[in-house]
């Protein structure tokens, strides 16, 4: 009950915040995705409607306070320099052929795979912009909306995630809502940037993988997502490719049907070194361009000197950007006075500020499981093999860009680390987790003094 009256509340700020129209426009995209979930989910609808329902709604608040703010003090994007000086302009840009058919051929008109654009994230953006004009509903809105409804399917593919690692349908739904509303997902659920569904694809990816019997619709499904992901991100794409050999090598393991899993393993082998050979100088310019844009960015600050020390240094800077910002409140506001650095620097980052201390404690209970016996022993048997392969890989994920001072690169792996916190959370003793928590939050306000020391 609570959330049906969470979001009529939420529909009638739509109307008094922005218009009319955009209140039929949230409406309408809300229907669409309660109607997917209705035909592919089968026995779990009812379950899975209802976290769609109770994420939506959480994002809804959230992107209407935002918009408000946004409005109020006349910025022309909130929260990312990209959105307001790149995506918009692009897609308006792109708009203005006057029809989606159009728009798509120029779009596509040059696609080549290895150039690096992002051909999938406007083709999405224009469909949702045509769809909000076509309604009259507010522009900008319609972008936040049509980002709002993948953060909402993010929420179901965690929720489905919680249950293939044995969490039961009420600990699944609980979990699920703490991960959406108190992570970095969170601030990112509206946000007109690519990164909301880079997640999505890369999560649907990794679900697939945990799949317990061999099928080729499983494994043609993993590949259609990575060639997806390319086309918002080609390097995101690129590394999402190490998700057919823990297929494979997971469904090897356990399916019945090993020689043809042996079979295929080969055929995808012979493939994938063919392309290597075949498009080597394309792809060592791919890994240069990303190292130019994100690797050699390191700067003089913290991560600057982290990434001097091999190894260690990289496992430092993973830990202290996953704990940004430090204090919390360091990008409530900023010493400029242009309007796009206010624009961006405000108090509506106040949900990294709950990220921030969300992933602390991940990271305390993460190394509480590591050096104490008793947790890990008690943890173990609710890891599971398909589990551990992604947490390693997650590991990788984060060290290839632990130079990268942005969260939302990092999201897809941070959700299958939350997973492992939930598990630890869940198997910790009660004495043991009181003294956990003591330290999570003694920490964390040591974190934030030193954080103010730093800054003064």
């Amino acid at each position: 009950m609570i959330w049906i009256i969470a979001f009529i509340l939420t529909l009638i700020s739509t109307a008094v915040v922005v218009d009319g129209s955009s209140l039929m426009f949230l409406v309408f995209i809300y229907l669409i995705g309660i109607s997917i979930c209705y035909v592919f989910e089968g026995k779990e609808k009812k379950s899975i409607i209802k976290i769609f329902h109770a994420v939506f709604t959480i994002g809804s608040i959230y992107m209407l306070m935002t918009f408000l703010y946004m409005s109020e003090n006349n910025y022309p994007s909130l929260l990312s320099y990209d959105a307001g000086s790149y995506f918009i302009p692009t897609t308006k840009q792109y708009m203005a052929e006057g029809s989606y058919w159009l728009t798509l051929s120029n779009i596509w008109e040059k696609y080549n795979f290895f150039n690096r654009f992002q051909s999938g994230y406007f083709t999405y953006a224009t469909f949702f912009g045509y769809m909000s004009n076509s309604l009259g509903a507010n522009f900008y809105l319609g972008q936040q909306i049509s980002v709002l409804i993948l953060f909402s399917f993010v929420g179901v593919v965690i929720y489905k995630l919680f249950k293939i690692n044995s969490f039961s349908n009420e600990k699944a739904f609980k979990f699920t809502l703490i991960t959406c509303t108190f992570s970095i997902l969170f601030f990112y659920s509206s946000q007109i940037l690519r990164d909301t569904h880079i997640l999505l694809l890369y999560l649907l990816g990794i679900y697939l993988t945990f799949k317990k019997d061999f099928s080729i619709l499983n494994l043609l499904k993993i590949f259609i997502i990575i060639y997806l992901c390319t086309t918002f991100r080609l390097e995101s794409g690129l590394f999402m490719v190490i998700l057919i050999p823990i297929y494979l090598l997971l469904s090897m393991q356990r399916s019945r049907m090993k020689f043809v899993v042996v079979g295929i393993s080969i055929i995808v082998g012979i493939a994938a070194v063919y392309i290597s050979v075949r498009f080597l100088q394309d792809f060592s310019s791919i890994v240069e361009a990303n190292q130019e844009a994100y690797g050699d960015d390191k700067g003089s600050g913290i991560i600057g000197t982290f990434q001097k020390i091999p190894l260690a240094g990289d496992l430092a800077s993973i830990f202290y950007n996953a704990v940004q910002p430090v204090p919390l409140w360091s990008r409530f506001s900023i010493a400029s006075g242009s309007i796009n650095d206010k624009s961006v620097y405000n108090i509506m980052n106040f949900p990294r500020s709950f990220a921030s201390f969300f992933n602390w404690m991940v990271i305390i209970y993460v190394i509480a499981w590591l050096f104490s016996k008793d947790i890990r022993e008690k943890a173990k048997i609710y890891i599971f093999k398909p589990l551990v392969f992604q947490l390693w890989i997650g590991l990788i994920f984060l060290l290839l860009q632990s130079a990268v001072i942005s969260q939302r690169r990092l999201m897809p792996y941070y959700v299958i680390f939350y997973i492992l916190f939930f598990i630890i959370y869940h198997s910790t003793p009660l004495k043991i987790k009181k003294h956990i928590n003591f330290i999570v939050f003694f920490g964390f306000l040591m974190l934030q003094t030193i954080g103010i020391m730093i800054l003064s």
